[in-house]
Order: C-alpha cells, then structure tokens, then sequence
C-alpha cells in the first residue's frame, strides 16, 4: 500500500509542472556611462562598462585569495587559478580603459588553464552575467534596432512533461527562454538538468 501511495504521489508531483511565463521590465533611462554591447541575433544588449569591470576585479580577487590559500597544498589548483586571475585582470582592464560601445564578446574570459579552444571570446561567464543583468533589468536591450522596454522569460520542462517511462523521470529538466515576442528568436537559452 505505502508502495502503491508513493508511486501514486510521485505521478502527481511530476504531473504538475507546467510552463511559466514572467515579464522583465528593463531599463527605462540610459546612464552617462560607457556601455559595452553584446549582441545576439536581432538582440543588443547595452551594460555599464565599469559595472562589468568591477565584477571582474571581485572574481580575480577570489581566485588571489585561493591561490594563496592552495599554494602549499596542492599545485594543479594553484597553476588553475594563476591562469584564470591572470584571464580576469587583462578583462578587466580592458573594460577600464575601453571606449563606448566595446564589443564584449571579444574578451577571453574563462578559468582553467589555457586552452586554446576557449581563446576565442563568447564567454560563458559573461553571459550568464549578462543574462542577470536583463533579468533584474540593469540593461538596456534593443530588439532589430528599436529600444524595448520589456521581455518575456518562460520556463518549461523538456520533454513536454513526460513521465511516462523511467527514462522521461530520469532525463527530464527545465528549457528557459528570453525572448521579445517570438519564442523562436531567442536572446538567451538555459537548460537545467532535474534528473539523475
């Protein structure tokens, strides 16, 4: 019987999910700052060069800071940390002395060591702070040239919610889109992994 309950709930608690649909209200004013531009399709996102700068200085400062607290223990971390601190610094001063409208695509922003495959901008990282920069809208996004004011960020669980079979229990998570009005056009895409 208590198997019988339990698979019952189950059922229910995976059977419940649905889409959710949240607007983002953006940016209405433009600071009197330098603004970096990341642009993604028909998207441009416009974020304080010096906001972006300082956040930069903090992670470099965390990775100091555990360089010194690995340096006796454990060599691979160290050699992890001085390459991505070093990665940071040369970020970060590049946003300081950079002009209005810089490209941020362009910086090299990664941690690890080297690897030349990551060595060709597009950071991860930095979209991911760009992305809560929009959600929690401290940015300015223009939409196929034309200013808006507001997005639509949805969250939907993979799979149309399937839990037929173990698999869909299994391999089963959330898709995240941000996007003006076509869901098809997105300006960023998230996926997060529930199952096992």
């Amino acid at each position: 019987m208590k198997l019988l309950l339990f698979f019952v709930l189950l059922f229910f608690n995976f059977s419940a999910i649905a889409q959710a649909d949240t607007e983002i209200k953006l940016s209405k004013s433009i600071p009197q700052t330098r603004m970096g531009q990341w642009t993604v399709g028909d998207y441009t996102v416009l974020i304080s060069l010096d906001t972006i700068a300082v956040m930069l200085r903090k992670e470099q400062e965390s990775m100091i800071n555990a360089i010194a607290y690995y340096g006796d223990q454990d060599s691979n971390l160290v050699n992890y940390y001085k390459a991505s601190a070093k990665r940071y610094d040369i970020a970060a001063t590049q946003l300081e002395h950079a002009k209005n409208g810089l490209d941020l695509q362009t910086l090299i922003i990664y941690q690890g060591r080297e690897d030349s495959t990551q060595n060709r901008g597009h950071s991860r990282f930095l979209r991911e702070q760009i992305d809560h920069f929009v959600q929690r809208g401290n940015a300015i996004v223009y939409y196929q040239g034309k200013r808006i004011f507001t997005l639509c960020r949805s969250a939907e669980p993979s799979n149309q919610g399937r839990m037929e079979t173990p698999g869909d229990i299994l391999n089963h998570g959330y898709e995240i889109r941000t996007f003006y009005d076509v869901p098809e056009n997105l300006l960023f895409y998230e996926y997060y992994h529930l199952g096992w």
